[in-house]
């Protein structure tokens, strides 16, 4: 299991565009190991204030996409309103590993 982290810029896309963005990332980082699909894709822009953990298939018996909507909730959000996005981050990447083992 991989678990990457993309930032992407404000400049890149637009806030509507966002998650499929994060979505093709995916999907083209996965192609290679198409057996598998269990990969976490975290996708993180600070100027268009947006998140998304997109998960592989293979992953979801252990983290399903309605858990990873609560991390991000209460774990990512309200460190990123604060402004203490590398701790978001950290805290929240820490919170999907926990899931996982």
């Amino acid at each position: 299991m991989d678990i990457a982290i993309v930032t992407i810029d404000s400049s890149f896309t637009t806030k509507s565009n966002f998650d499929d963005i994060i979505a093709t990332i995916h999907h083209n980082w996965t192609t290679k190991d198409e057996n598998k699909s269990n990969g976490i894709l975290i996708g993180l822009s600070k100027g268009l204030r947006s998140v998304r953990i997109d998960n592989g298939q293979g992953i979801s018996e252990k983290l399903s996409n309605k858990r990873t909507k609560e991390i991000i909730d209460r774990v990512f959000i309200p460190q990123f309103r604060q402004g203490n996005f590398f701790e978001g981050t950290k805290n929240g990447l820490s919170a999907i590993r926990q899931e996982l083992h």
